[in-house]
Protein backbone atom coordinates (compact mmCIF):
# COMPACT_ATOMS: atom_id res chain seq x y z
CA UNK A 1 0.00 0.00 0.00
CA UNK A 2 1.12 3.77 -0.75
CA UNK A 3 0.02 6.19 1.37
CA UNK A 4 -2.85 4.24 3.12
CA UNK A 5 -4.22 3.40 -0.81
CA UNK A 6 -3.95 0.20 -2.63
CA UNK A 7 -2.22 0.04 -5.98
CA UNK A 8 -2.49 -2.27 -8.75
CA UNK A 9 0.66 -2.53 -11.40
CA UNK A 10 0.89 -3.96 -14.94
CA UNK A 11 4.26 -5.59 -15.71
CA UNK A 12 5.64 -6.83 -18.64
CA UNK A 13 8.56 -7.27 -21.58
CA UNK A 14 7.66 -6.60 -24.52
CA UNK A 15 9.42 -9.04 -27.08
CA UNK A 16 11.61 -7.21 -29.55
CA UNK A 17 12.10 -10.57 -31.51
CA UNK A 18 8.36 -11.90 -31.66
CA UNK A 19 7.42 -15.16 -33.71
CA UNK A 20 5.99 -13.73 -36.51
CA UNK A 21 2.81 -14.77 -39.50
CA UNK A 22 4.24 -14.18 -42.47
CA UNK A 23 6.19 -11.10 -40.89
CA UNK A 24 3.15 -9.90 -39.02
CA UNK A 25 2.69 -9.90 -35.68
CA UNK A 26 -0.81 -12.17 -34.36
CA UNK A 27 -2.06 -13.74 -31.08
CA UNK A 28 -3.67 -16.68 -30.62
CA UNK A 29 -7.46 -17.09 -29.78
CA UNK A 30 -9.01 -20.40 -28.29
CA UNK A 31 -12.19 -21.21 -25.81
CA UNK A 32 -11.45 -22.88 -22.75
CA UNK A 33 -14.08 -23.17 -19.65
CA UNK A 34 -14.00 -24.41 -16.66
CA UNK A 35 -16.79 -26.17 -14.16
CA UNK A 36 -16.40 -26.98 -10.90
CA UNK A 37 -19.20 -29.34 -9.47
CA UNK A 38 -19.06 -30.84 -5.92
CA UNK A 39 -15.51 -29.63 -5.18
CA UNK A 40 -14.70 -31.64 -8.65
CA UNK A 41 -12.88 -29.32 -10.82
CA UNK A 42 -13.16 -29.88 -14.94
CA UNK A 43 -11.78 -28.42 -17.80
CA UNK A 44 -13.23 -28.18 -21.04
CA UNK A 45 -10.93 -27.38 -24.31
CA UNK A 46 -12.51 -25.81 -28.13
CA UNK A 47 -10.16 -27.40 -30.43
CA UNK A 48 -11.06 -24.49 -33.15
CA UNK A 49 -9.58 -20.94 -32.78
CA UNK A 50 -8.07 -18.59 -35.19
CA UNK A 51 -4.98 -15.86 -34.65
CA UNK A 52 -5.63 -12.76 -34.95
CA UNK A 53 -3.19 -10.66 -37.15
CA UNK A 54 -1.41 -6.91 -37.46
CA UNK A 55 -2.29 -5.42 -40.70
CA UNK A 56 1.35 -4.25 -41.09
CA UNK A 57 4.66 -5.88 -41.22
CA UNK A 58 6.44 -6.04 -37.77
CA UNK A 59 9.09 -3.05 -37.47
CA UNK A 60 10.77 -2.21 -33.92
CA UNK A 61 11.75 0.88 -35.33
CA UNK A 62 8.68 1.87 -35.65
CA UNK A 63 7.41 0.98 -31.90
CA UNK A 64 4.42 3.84 -31.64
CA UNK A 65 2.65 2.34 -35.00
CA UNK A 66 -0.58 0.45 -33.28
CA UNK A 67 -1.21 -1.01 -36.66
CA UNK A 68 2.33 -2.65 -36.71
CA UNK A 69 2.18 -3.87 -32.81
CA UNK A 70 -1.41 -4.05 -31.62
CA UNK A 71 -3.96 -7.17 -32.82
CA UNK A 72 -6.91 -6.34 -31.41
CA UNK A 73 -9.88 -5.50 -33.98
CA UNK A 74 -10.91 -2.22 -32.06
CA UNK A 75 -7.26 -1.21 -33.62
CA UNK A 76 -7.01 -2.81 -36.87
CA UNK A 77 -10.18 -2.43 -38.00
CA UNK A 78 -8.99 1.52 -38.46
CA UNK A 79 -6.54 0.31 -41.02
CA UNK A 80 -6.56 0.79 -44.87
CA UNK A 81 -5.33 -2.34 -44.61
CA UNK A 82 -7.54 -4.35 -42.85
CA UNK A 83 -8.61 -7.63 -44.53
CA UNK A 84 -6.18 -7.60 -47.20
CA UNK A 85 -4.28 -10.53 -45.98
CA UNK A 86 -6.99 -12.19 -44.44
CA UNK A 87 -10.62 -11.88 -44.00
CA UNK A 88 -10.86 -9.79 -41.06
CA UNK A 89 -7.20 -10.16 -40.34
CA UNK A 90 -8.01 -13.84 -39.00
CA UNK A 91 -6.31 -17.02 -39.95
CA UNK A 92 -8.01 -20.17 -38.55
CA UNK A 93 -6.12 -23.08 -36.51
CA UNK A 94 -6.18 -25.32 -39.67
CA UNK A 95 -3.69 -22.75 -42.12
CA UNK A 96 -1.74 -21.19 -39.18
CA UNK A 97 -0.72 -25.38 -38.45
CA UNK A 98 0.19 -25.57 -42.23
CA UNK A 99 2.55 -22.36 -41.81
CA UNK A 100 6.36 -23.46 -42.32
CA UNK A 101 8.29 -21.13 -40.01
CA UNK A 102 11.82 -20.37 -41.51
CA UNK A 103 14.45 -22.63 -40.35
CA UNK A 104 16.05 -22.12 -37.27
CA UNK A 105 12.91 -20.28 -35.90
CA UNK A 106 12.76 -22.48 -32.77
CA UNK A 107 15.74 -23.63 -31.35
CA UNK A 108 16.13 -27.16 -29.23
CA UNK A 109 17.61 -27.13 -25.67
CA UNK A 110 18.63 -30.11 -23.95
CA UNK A 111 19.40 -30.42 -20.32
CA UNK A 112 21.80 -33.29 -18.86
CA UNK A 113 20.01 -34.71 -15.89
CA UNK A 114 21.97 -35.19 -12.84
Amino acid sequence: MVYGRKRTYIIQKYLEKPLLYKSRKFDIRVYAMTTTTNGNLQGYFYTEGYLRTSSREYNIKNANNRLIHLTNDAVQKKSDDYGKYENGNKVGHGSFNNFRFPTGTFKSTSRAST
